[in-house]
């Protein structure tokens, strides 16, 4: 998530090293911290030509964890999180844009295993000391070794290690999406009412869905074999996680396979789609998210992710799907595309997003 704020509580870094604290273990603290913590406060959101502000309530309470997002800015919408389940309120008619997960989702998910599995693709450094939101905290940066994924920077309350601010970085460093605390607070207790929405849900649409995890995968013959496949991909990216979910009235179903490194994730949809649909065709991005489409009969493949265009070019040009027509049988290697960076992203048709564009950073309306 890409956000420089010049607001109250922007992080003022010290040049103090911190040699004496292991910036993997420091990760893997704040992503406890962020699952079993009890805090209140407002969070700011800085994407591509996007400002947002949310108040957040979050609860960890007889072993569950509930959180409530609600937007101060523009049209009212929340999102409410039970564990992994993920409710998404927002007015009616609102299109939703490609899924992906968000960046806090996996830092969640941060283990000492996975943390020494990722050091082979990433360097976990110790940024000193700054403050936000009044608070002191500790730096993190997590910068990759190769062009295939983008960088982190972290920063951790010294005194509960919550993560309060948390920034996607590009190749020369430069910030593309972030998040920040302005204001934070940790109660003992928070109460239920805390929790409900405050709409006549009769006038706002309800999107529910199951967030990806990435040590609690399906079983592999829950959906069958997935219909793509791939001859090559991205160092450490390995499909971990697939599931169908039907298109409208019955016409077919759209594939989704989640693709990810332990950090990074890529979303690979695919269906078969009637030739009068306009759908992405060859590779485009909006802000970081890179997306790449391609079309072979009627079979459309749509990757998408917040990786670098290399990432997605190399997935792109090394997928396999089945053989166009009744015959279907074999798979075809999809031949590399150029085209120009200029299309819009979109998702393909039927069921998609399960997260509100304008709620949840690093979202894309359409």
């Amino acid at each position: 998530m890409r956000r420089l704020l010049l607001c109250a509580g922007v992080v003022c870094a010290s040049t103090a090293a911190a040699a004496d604290i292991d910036p993997g273990a420091l990760l893997v603290q704040s992503a406890e911290a962020s699952r079993t913590s009890n805090y209140q406060g407002v969070v700011i959101y800085r994407g591509d030509e996007r400002f947002e502000v949310l108040r957040v309530h979050h609860r960890f309470q007889d072993d569950s964890e509930r959180e409530r997002m609600v937007s101060l800015t523009g049209e009212p919408r929340q999102l409410v999180r039970i564990d992994n389940r993920l409710i998404c309120i927002l007015p009616k008619g609102r299109a939703m844009s490609v899924e992906r997960p968000s960046l806090k989702g996996f830092l969640a998910q941060l283990t000492p295993e996975r943390v020494e599995k990722l050091k082979e693709f990433y360097e976990f450094r110790s940024e000193g000391e700054g403050r936000i939101a009044g608070r002191l905290c500790d730096g993190v940066t997590v910068r990759p070794k190769d062009e295939y994924r983008y960088g982190y920077e972290v920063w951790t309350d010294q005194e509960t290690h919550l993560p309060l601010k948390v920034s996607l970085t590009g190749p020369k460093g430069e910030v593309l999406e972030q998040v920040m605390f302005t204001e934070v607070s940790f109660p003992k207790t928070i109460p239920d009412d805390a929790f409900e929405t405050e709409v006549d849900i009769r006038k706002f649409t309800l999107i529910t869905r199951n967030l990806p995890k990435l040590d609690q995968l399906p079983a592999p013959s829950q959906h069958g074999d997935p219909q793509v496949s791939f001859s090559k991909l991205p160092p450490g990216f390995k499909v971990v996680s697939h599931d169908d979910r039907p298109l409208p009235g019955g016409a077919g179903n759209v594939e989704h396979l989640l693709l990810s490194d332990g950090l990074s994730a890529v979303s690979v949809f695919s269906t078969v789609q009637s030739r009068e649909e306009k759908v992405l065709s060859g590779v485009s991005h909006m802000g970081p998210v890179q997306a790449y489409g391609r079309v072979v009969g009627s079979f459309h493949v749509t990757i998408v992710g917040e990786v670098p265009g290399s990432a997605i070019r190399m997935i792109g040009d090394n997928l396999r799907v089945p053989l166009p027509g009744p015959a279907n049988s074999g798979v075809v290697a999809l031949p590399r595309v150029d085209v120009a960076p200029n299309q819009s992203i979109s998702a393909p048709a039927g069921p998609q997003p399960i997260i509100p564009p304008d709620l949840v950073p690093g979202v894309s309306p359409h």
